[in-house]
This record gives structure tokens, C-alpha cells and sequence, in this order.
């Protein structure tokens, strides 16, 4: 039987197993032994290599950081790459957030990001190896515990194995993605003793847009507390969202406060809240190769008289971190603000004829028609992490993008797709 033959067989075993796994609220918690990522990630990671053991495959289990399915004989391995833990799951869902299948979709968080596509790559290998296609080298999907937390899932995983010789991460768009920005993330902090300003809490993780904020303030001797409503994105798209942390900023330099508190919310403002793409604060970048920096309000939190705000920040492939937070630690420690980088994350660039990724690019067209340019993103993904790694569907063109979002879904026929798509891709890397 054909390698898509036995994938539409399989069918309702695909539904069933995102099912499973969408089922787990592996959202990063306390650390315990050998479990680094908390009880709920372990658990869904537990349950991914139960799946595997379940259909033959050998399995691993690399210190609770990451896990592996395998297939074949060889030196050397492919891997597809890819995480089960996911962003919280927040308020306002109509469908259940936890998995449930309506009309043509599969609802739930992890559905997109990235639980389904993993197990369509899954059963992509389900078929290679019912089909008995001669390989060269092994096949590995590999799940990470903290891609969304910028963890040391991969990072750990490789001190005990070797890099793949080629794969990819899907985890992003198709086609074939050779260019990823590099990525910022960086908190900005003042001290707000005896001021107004009682409690602020916005944002639940600073790669995604933030749908609301709730702030307590006095304002003419009373005291009063509002909300702000907006919608989530992903950090790379802040564009597809509306971010309440500006909203409230929008609003808030506009209260009778005293000079030194309104001059500390206009800064914030005018810099961070005004665009998205930091031209107020010169650092509107641009190159050929991955286009416009992008900038995302992520979090900001009152704690003990600290205003803490955290951003996200994508910056083109050409340049270097330095030409973004130069800029923006001038701007604000001139302003009072302490300045302190929590993570960095470089860009990626292959060529577009890189061999891996002609190969990629010749899958997909063949499978959809489609012979579109491999793409630049803002997002980052686990292609940083591994050598010859590019990120590889799997929103496909054209389709409502619900990553890091309420109601939260993918199409049953696009995970179909990407199990034909990864499946033949898989077969190709490891000829």
C-alpha cells in the first residue's frame, strides 16, 4: 500500500491521537526530578512515547527534557522536531481548550502549536514503516518540554546526542522557511514608590499579544480599578492582534497623576505602545532577506512599588543585537529605567537552494500544487536549535492563523495534508 493510502486508513487514528495529547494542560511548572518542565509537561511527554511504543517504534526518554521516536537502522538520523508544551490556555474559549472535534476541525490548544502537527509527522512515519521503504539513515521525531518558555529542552537533549543530518521543525508556515529573525526579549523596570498607581498585572507570556490588563490606581483621593479587553496573538503577528497593555497605557497617561508617574506611563507609551515596528525609538530595521523588525508589548506587572514591562522583539538576519538594544537602553536609562536583557536568540538564514531545503520545497509543491519561495519569519522556532534544522509548515497559505489564540484549531483535512507532506519529506532527507 502507498504512503498516503495508509495515512487516509489511519485517519481517525490521527484524530484520536491529537485528542490524547491536546487532552494534557502541559503548560510549564515547577521543576521536580526528571521533570524539568513540571508534572503537566512530563505527562503529556509520557503519553507521546506511550503512542509510540504503541505503534513499534523504539522510544527514549532523555532525561524528562525531551523524548524520541525512532525508526530504522543507521549511523546517522533525520529528525523532525518538534514541542508538547504549550502557552496557557487563558479566558474567553467557546470550544474546549483541552480538545474537541467540530464539524471539519479539531479545537484545542496545541492543535497548531504544536501537538498536532507532531502527531502528523507521527503517523507520516506510521506509513513509512508499514510501507517497508528501504532507508539510509534513521528517523527521529524528537519532543522537546520548553520551547515555549526558552528552556534548555534541545540544549540538553544534545549533550547526550548527536545533531541530525538534515530535518525540520513543524512549527511554523509552509513552505520551507530558510530565514528566522533574531529574537529579544528584555524587561524594563522603575521604581514607582508612593505614586498612584496600586496594582497592574497584564500579559501572560511575552511572546504573544496580551488580551487584558487590570490596573488599581487612585486618582483625585479615590480609588479605582480598570480593565482592558483585547486580542491574543502571537508575538511574531502582533499586527493580527490588539494589545490591552497598550490600551491601558493609551488611557492612563491621560489620568490626573502626578507629573513623575504620567511622564513614566508617556514613555512607555510613545516607545513601545505607538507601533510595532520601534521606529519611535530608531530601530525600524529592515533587510531583503527577512524584511521589518517587529515589536510586541508583552507583560507588565506592579510589584512592590517595581514597574516591571517586559518586550518581545523580532530583528531582521542581517543585523546584530546590538544595533536593537543600543538604542533602547539609551532611551530608557536616560529616562530612569533599569535596562536587563532576559534572553537572546539569533537569527537563522540558509540559502534557498540549501539541498535539505530543495528537497522540502519539492515534497510540498508536488503534494499541493503549490511553488511558492521558501519564507522569512519572525517567529522562532527549534531550527535554531539543531544543525541543517528549518522550520517546515504547518499552517499551509491561505489559512486562519490561531496560534497562541482562543478557539484555538486546525482543519482535519490540513492535518492529513501535513501527514502526506512530512511523511514523503521524512522519506527524502533519508534516503
Amino acid at each position: 500500500m502507498e504512503i498516503n493510502q495508509i495515512i487516509e486508513k489511519n485517519k481517525e487514528k490521527l484524530i484520536n491521537d491529537v485528542l490524547k495529547l491536546v487532552s494534557f494542560e502541559s503548560v510549564k511548572d515547577t521543576a521536580k526530578e526528571g521533570k524539568p518542565a513540571g508534572e503537566k509537561v512530563h505527562a503529556a511527554l509520557e503519553e507521546a512515547l506511550a503512542m509510540g511504543k504503541a505503534y513499534g517504534f523504539k522510544t527514549m526518554n532523555v532525561d524528562g527534557h525531551a523524548g524520541v521516536i525512532e525508526y530504522g537502522e543507521g549511523e546517522d538520523y533525520v529528525a523532525v522536531l518538534g514541542h508538547l508544551d504549550v502557552v496557557p490556555v487563558g479566558e474567553g474559549w467557546t470550544k474546549n481548550p483541552h480538545g474537541e472535534v467540530s464539524g471539519d476541525r479539531i479545537y484545542g490548544r496545541g492543535t497548531m502549536d504544536d501537538k498536532g502537527p507532531m502527531v502528523s509527522a507521527l503517523h507520516g512515519l506510521v506509513a513509512i514503516k508499514e510501507s517497508g521503504i528501504e532507508l539510509s539513515h534513521r528517523i527521529r521525531l524528537i519532543f522537546g518540554t520548553s520551547e515555549e518558555t526558552g528552556g534548555p529542552d534541545i540544549e540538553n537533549y544534545l549533550k547526550k546526542e548527536k545533531q541530525p543530518i538534515s530535518g525540520f521543525t513543524p512549527d511554523a508556515d509552509f513552505p520551507a522557511i530558510n530565514a528566522e529573525m533574531g529574537i529579544l526579549v528584555i524587561k524594563l523596570s522603575k521604581e514607582l514608590k508612593g505614586r498612584e498607581l496600586l496594582a497592574l498585572e497584564g500579559g501572560q507570556a511575552v511572546n504573544m499579544v496580551p488580551d487584558r490588563t487590570v490596573v488599581r490606581f487612585i486618582e483625585n483621593a479615590e480609588e479605582k480599578e480598570l480593565s482592558y479587553k483585547g486580542v491574543s496573538a502571537h508575538g511574531s503577528t502582533p499586527h493580527k492582534g490588539e494589545n490591552a497593555i497598550s490600551m491601558m497605557l493609551h488611557d492612563l497617561k491621560s489620568k490626573s497623576f502626578d507629573k513623575e508617574l504620567k511622564d513614566t506611563l508617556s514613555v512607555l507609551d510613545y516607545n513601545l505602545a505607538m507601533d510595532l515596528d520601534g521606529h519611535n525609538m530608531g530601530i525600524d530595521l529592515h533587510d531583503d532577506a527577512s524584511g521589518k523588525l517587529v515589536l510586541n508589548l508583552g507583560k507588565i506587572r506592579l510589584e512592590n512599588e517595581n514597574l516591571e514591562t517586559y518586550i518581545n522583539i523580532r530583528y531582521p538576519v542581517t543585523f546584530k543585537q546590538e544595533d536593537v538594544t543600543e538604542k533602547i537602553r539609551t532611551i530608557f536609562e536616560g529616562e530612569g529605567f533599569t535596562f536587563e536583557m532576559m534572553a537572546h536568540d539569533g537569527p537563522l538564514y540558509y540559502p534557498k537552494d540549501a539541498a535539505f531545503i530543495k528537497k522540502l520545497m519539492d515534497v510540498y509543491a508536488k503534494e499541493t500544487g503549490d511553488h511558492s519561495e521558501p519564507l522569512a519569519i519572525g517567529g522562532g522556532t527549534y531550527a535554531k536549535m539543531m544543525k541543517n534544522i528549518v522550520a517546515f509548515g504547518p499552517l499551509l497559505p491561505g489559512r486562519e492563523d490561531t496560534l497562541h489564540q482562543l478557539d484555538e484549531y486546525v482543519l482535519i483535512e490540513d492535518l492529513m495534508t501535513c501527514a502526506r507532506i512530512y511523511a514523503n519529506a521524512m522519506i527524502e532527507l533519508a534516503k
